[in-house]
């Protein structure tokens, strides 16, 4: 009976020792448990935002590449970017026919106002020894200007001789073709009916009448 007894009792000592320390545990370690839980949690967490900030980033990145491209300057016809070297070659031709338009005014200027074009065997080549130009050069800028040399020295000819038959009534037209710069009459009466459609006799018949 005694030890039937002390079977119990030991039984129940056993029983309380284990709820002790399993109480103990509980209060012990359940917090120990919890922050290691929380920091797990919060470690994939940042994970999570970094992985998500690097895709935000390449995001932006690309949006941005994309803004710069739909900034390039593009070909109308094709609708393709033009690179550097495009645009450096447009602008360098669009500076050089600046250069021939200043250079064709002033060379004209200079065949009126001075009145080259009545010195008879004025043309490209007194003009590269006057102003000291290669040859080349002076044809670009008339060439440019939808004209040329011999052209333009005609025209002037032709428009100073077509004054001079209104203002000279009494000059021979032989005169006027020598004033004019013409070196032979019969060029400048060919010439004259090309440029205005009536010989030089008729033209200034018909503007005399007007007068």
């Amino acid at each position: 009976m005694e030890v039937i007894l002390w079977s119990v009792l030991l039984g129940f000592a056993v029983l309380v020792t284990a709820l002790v320390v399993s109480l103990h545990y509980h209060r012990k370690y359940t917090p120990i448990l919890r922050q290691m839980s929380e920091r797990l949690s919060d470690k994939d967490f940042g994970k999570t935002d970094r992985t998500s900030e690097k895709a935000q980033k390449k995001t932006d990145e690309a949006d941005s590449n994309s803004r710069k491209n739909s900034r390039k300057p593009t070909d109308e016809r094709s609708g393709n970017p033009i690179n550097n070297a495009q645009i450096e070659t447009a602008n360098a031709v669009k500076t050089d026919e600046d250069a021939d338009e200043k250079l064709f005014r002033q060379l004209t200027d200079a065949i009126r106002n001075e009145q080259l074009y009545t010195v008879p065997k004025f043309g490209r080549t007194e003009l590269v020894e006057r102003f000291h130009l290669p040859s080349k050069r002076i044809s670009t800028a008339f060439s440019m200007a939808g004209t040329s040399v011999p052209e333009f020295i005609r025209y002037c000819r032709l428009e100073h001789a077509r004054q001079l038959m209104i203002e000279q009534p009494d000059m021979t037209l032989v005169e006027i073709a020598t004033a004019s710069g013409f070196v032979h009459a019969s060029t400048f009466t060919v010439d004259f009916k090309n440029k205005y459609g009536v010989s030089p006799t008729k033209y200034r018949e018909e503007k005399l009448k007007e007068k």
